[in-house]
């Protein structure tokens, strides 16, 4: 039995030290990666500043936790720059899923795109990230559960948020695979809200981006969406569901650019109670008088309540062309023009 207990403890020492040392070499490889990170968006002209990184996590996980992270970057989305803070960021790595990260930001934070910063917490903020040799088809994963934040016109929050990118294929072509669903969020105040409500109890997106490789060539955003069209890009929205007060529906449509380079499209929306969601509609300036009583009077026509029961629903067309949105082939609404600038958006 001594002998049985000395072999015993060995194997712990001995597993101790192995993950004692695997601990150190990874924490050590995530610190040095943070660290070249760092520098290489210091060298595109990005700001980022942060505290110390600790090592920790110990004996479970690798760990780096970076507290006091300040982030400033430009884009050809957004020109005029973004701020995003956080008290605190954590890199983790850990069993069963060695070959993902997990970005986790907690404490106080803001953000800001040009003269709008919002403040806001969350009890769950991460970002799941497949590592080299991962997984590629499971893309980015992102989560939000518990936000609060503080806009101008009031308080906003959300329960749940989840989002994923992950590469793709349509029809044997690489394709963008874009998901988002939202539950339970309450908007702040707006009074152009009051036929609406403020409570939006769930909306998703599932979508595919169907396009050529990005270019490394400095284009412009014209030249970008002139190569986008003339490839056969298409933004197929396999689901658009909403259920927010009065507004209950789910789209099914594909989009692409025509010849002045402003979106055309095509597909199907179902609705729940037509009418009253053309007349919230109206209410709210969305779509003409004009166009919502007789929208509403076709759609309220064919409106039928399901087999099981419950509200009316109606099937119907919709378009997008020249500009204009069409339900049923009745105009609804103009779209304002997308303009492409003409130059070079270079990051600063």
């Amino acid at each position: 039995m001594r002998g049985v207990a000395m072999t015993l403890l060995g194997a712990v020492l001995l597993a101790g030290v192995v993950l004692g040392v695997g601990w150190v070499w990874l924490t050590g490889a995530m610190t040095v990666s943070f660290s070249d990170w760092v520098a290489q968006q210091r060298a595109r002209g990005w700001e980022v500043e942060h505290g110390l990184p600790v090592r920790a996590g110990w004996p479970f996980a690798a760990r780096l936790t970076v507290p006091g992270v300040r982030v400033v970057g430009w884009t050809a989305a957004m020109p005029r720059g973004f701020v995003w803070e956080a008290q605190q960021v954590d890199l983790t790595i850990a069993p069963p899923r060695m070959n993902r990260l997990v970005l986790a930001a907690s404490g106080q934070q803001r953000i800001r795109a040009g003269m709008i910063s919002v403040p806001y917490t969350a009890a769950r903020l991460e970002a799941n990230v497949a590592l080299d040799g991962g997984p590629p088809a499971q893309g980015m994963e992102f989560t939000l559960e518990g936000l609060r934040a503080e806009t101008r016109e009031g308080p906003l929050t959300a329960a749940h948020v989840q989002a994923r990118v992950a590469p793709g294929s349509e029809n044997g072509e690489p394709a963008l695979i874009l998901q988002l669903d939202t539950r339970e969020v309450r908007l702040p105040p707006f009074p152009a809200l009051a036929d609406v409500g403020r409570d939006v109890e769930s909306a998703s997106i599932d979508a595919l981006l169907t396009g050529p490789p990005p270019s490394p060539l400095p284009l412009t955003p014209r030249e970008r969406a002139e190569t986008f069209r003339d490839n056969g890009g298409r933004l197929d929205l396999r689901t658009v569901a909403l259920r927010w007060g009065p507004l209950a529906g789910e789209l099914r449509m594909v989009l692409r650019l025509d010849a002045a380079l402003q979106p055309e499209g095509h597909g199907l929306l179902t609705v729940e109670r037509p009418a009253e969601m053309v007349a919230t509609l109206a209410a709210i300036g969305m779509i003409p008088p004009r166009s919502a009583m007789t929208a509403g009077a076709v759609l309220g026509m064919v409106a039928r309540v399901p087999d099981g029961g419950g509200a009316p629903q109606v099937e119907v067309p919709v378009g997008i062309i020249d500009g204009t949105i069409t339900l049923a082939s009745i105009p609804l609404l103009r779209l304002r023009p997308i303009v492409w600038p003409g130059e070079p958006l270079h990051l600063r």
